[in-house]
């Protein structure tokens, strides 16, 4: 009979049942009030994580991990180092959010401040009264973590929240953070020596917009040389140009294509010449 020995030391024969319990006592924080709860480094180590049912509390996991799935929390702090799933957050009132994660999910949440790194863009749902602003804690050994939990601090997603509940894009919901508004920053394990500021935008969406506003300015000039220059009357420019090709392109697809008719209505004609031949011939 194979024993299996929990981390507080009750043994298990049931190996289902061991990992319910180790789930339960190591990985989870259920049903506490006013209460500070920590899970230092090293001891959660790319396990997933449950946080439930919980009030004013201040919730620390300085570690990497998995999954974590946070239901019917109010009037809390949450750290969350570096997960590398998803962090699924439900039925949460005024709570403040400095998480890092691959992806993130609200759902019936209500006056939240969620301070983030999002590898992909974050979606609300159902919620309202939602604040974001950049991710805003540091601690030893967070460059590691990140790492472990596959998440590169250049790809920050945190402002492109989706809202499911928002097809208009209205923004509604959830705004940005002024900076004047930002949470200053966390430090969990003491200042010492933090480790790993991470960006606020993603330097992806930087280099695009940059160049689009490059591009602004260039077809701005184009534009007024253009006016100055061409009359109005004259087709001339770029668009001129995409119309000629475009009509030349056309003519010699045109061509092609009786072409190609031609050729299969003489396989076609061929192909009912060759029984006759066979049947004139006796085959």
């Amino acid at each position: 009979m194979k024993w299996f020995v929990a981390t507080d030391g009750t043994v298990f024969t049931d190996q289902s049942l061991y990992r319910k319990h180790e789930m339960e006592t190591q990985y989870t924080f259920r049903d506490r009030k006013k209460s500070i709860l920590t899970k230092n480094p090293g001891s959660i180590q790319g396990q997933p994580f449950v946080i439930d049912n919980c009030q004013k509390c201040k919730i620390l996991l300085i570690d990497y991990c998995d999954q974590v799935q946070i239901n019917d929390v109010s009037d809390s702090k949450i750290f969350i180092g570096a997960s590398s799933g998803s962090i699924f957050i439900g039925n949460c009132t005024n709570c403040t959010f400095t998480i890092a994660c691959k992806q993130l999910r609200t759902r019936d949440c209500k006056d939240c401040t969620i301070n983030l790194y999002c590898k992909t863009e974050p979606a609300i749902e159902t919620s309202t009264d939602m604040r974001f602003g950049p991710f805003n804690g540091a601690y030893p050994g967070h460059t590691k973590d990140m790492q472990l939990a596959d998440l590169d601090p250049s790809i920050n997603k945190w402002q492109a929240v989706h809202d499911f509940n928002d097809p208009t894009h209205s923004g509604v919901n959830w705004r940005i953070l002024e900076p004047d508004e930002q949470d200053p920053m966390w430090y969990p394990l003491g200042k010492g020596k933090p480790e790993l500021r991470i960006p606020m935008q993603d330097s992806s969406a930087s280099l695009f917009a940059k160049t689009a506003a490059e591009h602004s300015k260039i077809n701005e000039g184009h534009e007024k040389t253009d006016q100055s220059t061409s009359p109005p009357e004259e087709e001339s420019g770029p668009f001129h140009m995409i119309k000629v090709f475009g009509h030349r392109a056309w003519t010699i697809i045109s061509q092609t294509v009786v072409s190609i008719q031609a050729f299969c209505t003489g396989l076609i004609f061929s192909g009912m010449q060759i029984p006759n031949k066979m049947l004139s011939s006796g085959r």
